[in-house]
């Protein structure tokens, strides 16, 4: 498609991978840098030192840290990679300066604890209370940003109300490296993003006491349970989280080396306290800040999430790992194919 003017709003490892991947396919693409810092050194030498080290960056990237000058670059797309603990913040700064034919997507992959809004929902919300109504597409799905920077092959799903905007984002991004498919389930692709995040620290936890492998998979397909009994509960669809942004991201998050939320959780396995490993990180491990608000949609929807329930305990209530594996493993008998899905 013709070259696309793009911002993308977050310089982690995602958002440097998507803001790279955008300049290599043909667009002019500008990235904003929370850290002055970061940007200056950046615009020194293209690599991202901090969040995606070791990777040369395509030539006709820019940088900012300057919000409005971010936004400013969008004329045709607005690509928001920024953690979900400061989604909000940044977005009541950037909504004003949005152009209003840009559309704009989400690649967040996490809940917002105090509202439990999805991503798209929070944006949108802060977009129209200034009256703009620019098209939403979100993006998820197995994809590490080390990997697409790398230009190993990857799939991913762009979901959207608005079919004609998510089509777009589909040929924006896609080629011989990262394919996308389109969806209309926006709910589903963007809950499978953030709960997937949830059962990999689990996994994590699991992986840790050396459970074993066994161990490992039966937490996989029982967490696939839980993400696709909340979905139908919030109107999403269950084959979403059977597909890319369900499935797919949940094996590659419980079992991928390159995952900070096994890696969390693995370490709270062997013993370590939350508090010291989440210093020793300087990304966001989002299945960490979701927990919470996973557990809230559960009692909120009325849906069982027992893993989730138990690895918000190890996380946030000094619950020690084998009691929470006692607990999971004693729960009452039932078919696997009960009323209601999986």
């Amino acid at each position: 498609m013709d070259s696309m003017r793009v911002a993308v709003i977050g310089a982690g490892a995602w958002g440097t991978a998507l803001a790279d991947l955008l300049a290599e396919l043909g667009h002019e693409v500008t990235l904003w840098v929370l850290e002055e810092d970061l940007c200056a050194r950046m615009k020194e030498r293209p690599e991202n030192d901090l969040y995606l080290p070791d990777a040369p960056l395509h030539s006709s990237l820019r940088y900012t840290s300057d919000l409005a000058e971010a936004a400013s670059a969008a004329q045709d797309m607005l690509l928001s990679a920024v953690p979900s603990p400061f989604l909000t913040k940044v977005w009541e700064r950037l909504s004003p300066s949005i152009h209003e034919e840009a559309i704009v997507v989400s690649a967040t992959k996490g809940l917002d604890e105090e509202t439990l809004a999805l991503p798209t929902e929070a944006i949108e919300r802060l977009l129209q209370a200034r009256g703009a109504e620019n098209p939403l597409v979100c993006i998820s799905g197995p994809s590490f940003a080390r990997e697409v920077v790398d230009r190993k092959p990857t799939a991913v799903a762009a979901a959207s109300r608005d079919a004609d905007a998510a089509l777009k984002v589909q040929r924006a991004l896609s080629g011989l490296c990262l394919r996308v498919y389109t969806g209309d389930d926006p709910v589903g692709t963007q809950l499978g993003g953030a709960l997937k995040n949830v059962i990999a620290l689990a996994a994590g936890v699991a992986d840790g006491m050396e459970l074993g492998l066994n161990a490992r998979a039966g937490l996989i397909v029982r967490g696939l349970a839980e993400m696709s009994r909340l979905g139908a509960a919030m109107g999403g669809r269950a084959e979403t989280l059977y597909g890319l942004a369900g499935m797919g991201d949940l094996v590659l998050t419980c079992t991928g080396e390159l995952s900070r939320n096994r890696t969390v959780g693995l370490r709270l396995g062997r013993g370590e306290k939350l508090g010291d490993i989440l210093a020793s990180m300087c990304a966001v491990a989002e299945g960490v800040v979701s927990a919470p608000a996973a557990v809230a949609l559960g009692k909120k929807y009325g849906v069982e999430m027992p893993i989730s329930v138990q690895i918000h305990g190890v996380l946030f209530e000094g619950k020690d790992p084998r009691d929470a594996l006692k607990e999971l493993m004693s729960r009452p008998l039932r078919a696997e194919w009960a009323s209601g899905g999986l």
